[in-house]
């Protein structure tokens, strides 16, 4: 059924993305929703088994524009490069095409199995990426998937992020239990069925990002400077919002991280941006770089993105979708100020260290990287095929 909310306060265009993003986690009905042109009324289609609470959930929908708009100084966007010429007239949507010659194969929700040309592609933009991070004299590190509930609480990521987060448990050590998990755990409409009493606490939870891991072993610590890099597989949980390649729910993440005093940090992230900048370009992408925002919790979101636009510390790398008008980031450069060294008792000539990073989300790029080339790797250019 399509059902509508009426709200008290206009959502401006320039937040109406990350508004319309957020609803799906207002009610597990929710499907489609949309914005009216004049930002005041959200029209969506609910699952009939929720039509009792609609008016329940169309006040929650108001309920969340209040808490997104209700501080009104996060500015606007401001782009430091640009290319707008794109490297072929390629229009169609790759997702068919990809499926169709087995380069994906959709296994659930925000979850597909990759081909051979797929992973060759991928393996040849993160070794571009690499680059980038040996331009910069950093070692690699590997990181597990798991990463510890205290970990992610001195990130304050249970607060900013919390709708995005995947828990990891197992079954209590108690043979009893086990036992009765054995005979009676079955799959019913796609979900595993069972006493979730029998679960463990959760210690772990499936790291959502790479570079909390390196900050976690610099606990403590004292250091001059430093520069690394690793590549991990990410988990963020993105709801009705997981659509195709462009938001998966596990993603592959090559970061390059750096720690130090704050004019270090500086002039890393420049360097970050000059040299992904250059990729852009070496790719023959049409791209933008613009100052951007976390998509944080709608509770703090206003006052995080005033704070994070105002001092510009992040950009997104935008990569145009031909086939659907959007843009999509495939990466990003942070600059965390002293956030994570005060987080972790990180020192650096005596005081916190400041930290930054670049990130590029490997099937994104790939994602990019077709939806402007094509799927026809005779249209790539030749460089991309070599070993």
């Amino acid at each position: 059924m399509e059902a509508f909310a009426d709200l008290d306060v206009e959502v401006p265009q320039r937040l109406e993305e990350e508004f319309l993003k957020r609803l799906p986690y207002v009610s597990e009905g929710i499907r489609n929703p949309r914005l009216g042109s004049d930002g005041r009324r959200v029209t969506f289609d609910l699952l009939e088994r929720f039509a009792p609470r609609a008016h329940d959930i169309a006040a929650a929908i108001a309920d969340v524009a209040r808490r997104l708009t209700r501080d009104q100084r996060v500015l606007g966007a401001r782009t430091i490069a640009r290319r707008d010429e794109r490297p072929s007239a390629c229009a169609d949507d790759p997702h068919p095409a990809l499926e169709a010659r087995g380069d994906i194969v959709p296994l659930g929700q925000g979850r597909y199995a990759f081909g051979p040309r797929l992973v060759a592609l991928m393996a040849r933009l993160d070794a571009e990426i690499t680059g980038i991070a040996g331009a910069l004299a950093a070692p690699s590190y590997a990181f597990p998937a798991l990463i510890g509930a205290d970990v992610l609480d001195r990130c304050q990521y249970f607060k900013n992020f919390p709708t995005a987060l995947s828990f990891v448990s197992h079954l209590r050590e108690d043979h009893a239990s086990i036992r009765e998990f054995a005979r009676e755990a079955r799959c019913a409409d796609g979900q595993l069925a069972f006493d979730t009493s029998r679960l463990s606490p959760v210690d772990c939870l499936l790291a959502p990002s790479v570079c909390f891991h390196w900050y976690a072993c610099l606990a403590g610590t004292s250091l001059d400077s430093k520069t690394i890099t690793a590549a991990g597989r990410c988990f963020r949980y993105e709801s009705t919002n997981l659509t195709g390649l462009e938001r998966l729910w596990d993603f592959t993440m090559r970061e390059v991280v750096f720690a130090g005093p704050p004019e270090y940090v500086l002039t890393q992230r420049q360097a970050c941006i000059d040299k992904s900048i250059a990729l852009l370009d070496r790719l023959g992408l049409a791209y933008e770089v613009t100052t951007a925002t976390d998509p944080f919790f709608a509770d703090v979101y206003a006052a995080q993105a005033a704070y994070q636009q105002g001092f510009e510390l992040k950009f997104e790398l935008l990569v145009p979708l031909p086939y659907s008008g959007r843009m999509l980031a495939v990466g990003s450069i942070n600059y965390h100020q002293d956030f994570f060294g005060r987080s972790f008792a990180i020192q650096a000539n005596g005081a916190p260290a400041h930290t930054g990073c670049l990130g590029f989300g490997l099937e994104r790029l790939a994602l990019a990287f077709i939806a402007q080339h094509g799927v026809n790797e005779e249209t790539w250019p030749a460089w991309i095929h070599a070993s």
